[in-house]
């Protein structure tokens, strides 16, 4: 190997060098293979207080609310509880108050916008509000009793002009059926496909809406004819419904009601039903009276009077006993069906397979 050849060889050696360095110090493919990526670094909490340090928020109650940074500062964060925005929280201006009396019951949502050195970071949290009231429990009077198909399982009770549309449930038995209010007479019935289980009626716009249990569907039917002119999905199970307005009040078994466009049955919000103990399950066959819903608690002789503006439970109607232990079989099942004569004021109730229908005051 002569001078020139050993000259050239120590050149590719040292520019080899040079490259490999640069790469590693640079970034280059060789640098990436064991370089693991950092995940945002989550800066902000955001913190939901009762200003009176209580252990269980009441509806009344003042909650605080701020964001809690552990390296940074803020220069503002927007705040939404329930989806509404109530404030801004600023460096000036740390703490927001809520006033819990512009909120409905039940698990309150809040949302944090955070802006800091022109980046945003989202945080949210929520809480507990149970209702300040201790519900007073009514009882009834009887005024006067009415027949009731004993065969009928009765799942949504309509009263109109001296008749009531009635749904009824089970598998292969669910009906709509009109039944004339003085006799029991069925004046018309429509028996639904074997595999629906018949729930929650409302009549609206001269339409009857009539829920499903499991099927996630519902159907609309002429009020004359009882032909079916619609069906609708819903995204729960369907057990209670209501005229409201412009709405339909659906309830599923749970503490929450739903309000639904009458028309595309679209849900356009929903309340959580508590009393001072906590939520209140197993809302089942309802009726709007004014502002106030009252709903059968499925399996209980209870009836729960409820504000459609906060979800508060104002009273419980206690009907134990009302159907006399003598017409008691052991096909009789539960408390369920609930009407309203707007025009004379009055009130009726009956159960599923009950033989009697009861015309009830509150006391």
């Amino acid at each position: 190997m002569n001078f020139n050849q050993v000259f050239i060889l120590l050149c590719l050696v040292f520019l080899t060098s040079c490259f490999s360095n640069d790469e590693s110090k640079y970034g280059g493919n060789n640098a990436n293979k064991n370089q693991t990526i950092e995940q945002p670094k989550s800066h902000c909490k955001l913190k939901v207080e009762n200003v009176n340090k209580t252990s269980k928020n009441v509806w009344g109650d003042i909650m605080e609310i701020s964001i809690v940074c552990d390296s940074i500062q803020i220069d503002s964060a927007i705040i939404k509880v329930a989806e509404k925005k109530v404030g801004v929280v600023t460096p000036q201006n740390p703490f927001l108050k809520f006033d819990t009396k512009k909120s409905t019951v039940g698990n309150i949502s809040v949302m944090s916008e955070i802006f800091f050195d022109g980046k945003k970071e989202f945080k949210s949290s929520s809480f507990i509000l149970y209702s300040d009231i201790d519900p007073v429990v009514k009882s009834y009077k009887i005024v006067k009793t009415y027949k009731h198909d004993v065969n009928a399982y009765t799942q949504g009770l309509v009263y109109e002009n001296g008749c009531f549309y009635e749904s009824t449930g089970l598998y292969r038995e669910s009906s709509l059926r009109k039944v004339k209010l003085e006799t029991g007479e069925i004046l018309q019935s429509f028996l639904l496909p074997a595999e629906f289980f018949g729930e929650g009626l409302a009549l609206i716009d001269n339409k009857l809406v009539q829920l499903t249990w499991k099927n996630q569907k519902g159907f609309v039917y002429d009020k004359q004819t009882f032909s079916k002119i619609g069906e609708f999905q819903i995204f729960t199970e369907g057990w209670g419904l209501s005229p409201y307005g412009d709405t339909l009040l659906l309830t599923d078994g749970t503490e929450n009601m739903f309000f639904l466009e009458k028309n595309s049955f679209s849900v356009q919000k929903n309340i959580q039903v508590y009393d001072n103990n906590g939520p209140v399950k197993m809302l089942n066959e309802t009726e709007v009276i004014g502002n106030l819903i009252y709903a059968n608690i499925y399996q209980k002789d209870l009836i729960a009077v409820i504000d459609l503006n906060t979800g508060k439970v104002l009273n419980y109607i206690n009907l134990a006993g009302i159907l006399p232990a003598n017409l008691v079989t052991n096909q009789t099942d539960v408390l369920n069906g609930i009407a309203y004569d707007k025009d004379n004021d009055r009130f009726f109730v009956t159960g599923k397979k009950w033989p009697l229908l009861f015309e009830i005051k509150i006391n």
